[in-house]
């Protein structure tokens, strides 16, 4: 009987086989491996690696491309991954990042995405302080207002009129007098955030409060965001760059796989950026 990574048996186990092919095929890549490599290194037979393969080709898991007839993994694997990775599961791809995120800063933490020219709440994370911003996960704001909205449209690379878009949604709600966002203080600001890697707002979107936002791409995908914020009491102009500092470097630790911190450089466009329109931090 097949055995699991922690030493235990599989309890199915030709299951277990084809996982474990699998796991050859993906680290064999696009160039693929012959049904005798493929056996050599699962420890095998060749008949029982050819059945197997065949079974797994069936459901698109595999595929067999010429002219030698090497065996690559195939699309259904990527096309499962990406589906888990949409935005309802989003959060429990980021619960450990957003925990260790929250517990090093002692403040509220938020994980959001794009949703038109606005910012969807998807999931947060409060700290055990007794002054706390009050929050609500599924809440919707204007991306040109919130730091994760900003942070997006940096790293997805949202620049020029695409932006008059984001601007306007803005018009309809100023937490300040003077708060509202132009076309051109939003291109500003974005660019901004492009050439440090983070985006920060300050009462612009609740009064009393500051929040300081980086994105997070996927080859491929929509951007999503994480957050901190807090009362401008404690989140003041140094304080929001070494939150800045620690969300990138947290992120890049524990972010989920295919995720990735956006390229910066001095002329603020992210490396691998996307031209284009489209409750706190």
């Amino acid at each position: 009987m097949a055995t699991t990574p922690d030493g235990g048996s599989s309890p199915v186990g030709s299951v277990d086989k084809a996982l474990a092919l699998l796991e050859i095929l993906a680290e064999a890549g696009p160039d693929g491996m012959t049904l005798r490599d493929i056996a050599g290194r699962s420890g095998l037979n060749k008949a029982s690696v050819h059945r197997l393969l065949r079974a797994l080709i069936h459901r698109d898991f595999a595929e067999q491309v010429p002219p030698d007839q090497r065996y690559r993994l195939g699309s259904a694997p990527l096309v499962m991954a990406g589906r888990f990775e949409g935005g309802d599961h989003l959060p429990v791809l980021f619960a450990p990042a957003l925990a260790s995120i929250s517990q090093r800063t002692q403040e509220l933490v938020h994980l959001g995405r794009m949703d038109g020219a606005h910012v969807l709440y998807l999931d947060k994370v409060e700290p055990e302080r007794t002054l706390r911003v009050w929050s609500r996960v599924g809440k919707r704001a204007p991306a040109g207002r919130t730091a994760m909205g900003r942070a997006m449209l940096a790293a997805d690379g949202i620049r020029g009129p695409a932006l008059e878009a984001y601007a306007q949604a803005t018009a309809a709600r100023a937490a300040e007098p003077g708060a509202e966002v132009t076309p051109r203080r939003l291109a500003g600001v974005v660019e901004e955030a492009a050439r440090r890697g983070w985006a920060s707002e300050v009462e612009e979107n609740e009064t009393g409060i500051a929040c300081v936002g980086v994105a997070m791409v996927r080859p491929g995908g929509k951007s999503a965001a994480v957050s901190i914020t807090g009362p401008i009491e404690r989140m003041g102009e140094q304080r929001r760059a070494e939150i800045g500092a620690l969300l990138r470097e947290e992120l890049a630790r524990l972010a989920p796989a295919g995720f990735s911190l956006a390229d910066t450089d001095r002329s603020g466009a992210p490396a691998g950026g996307r031209t284009g329109a489209g409750d706190e931090g």
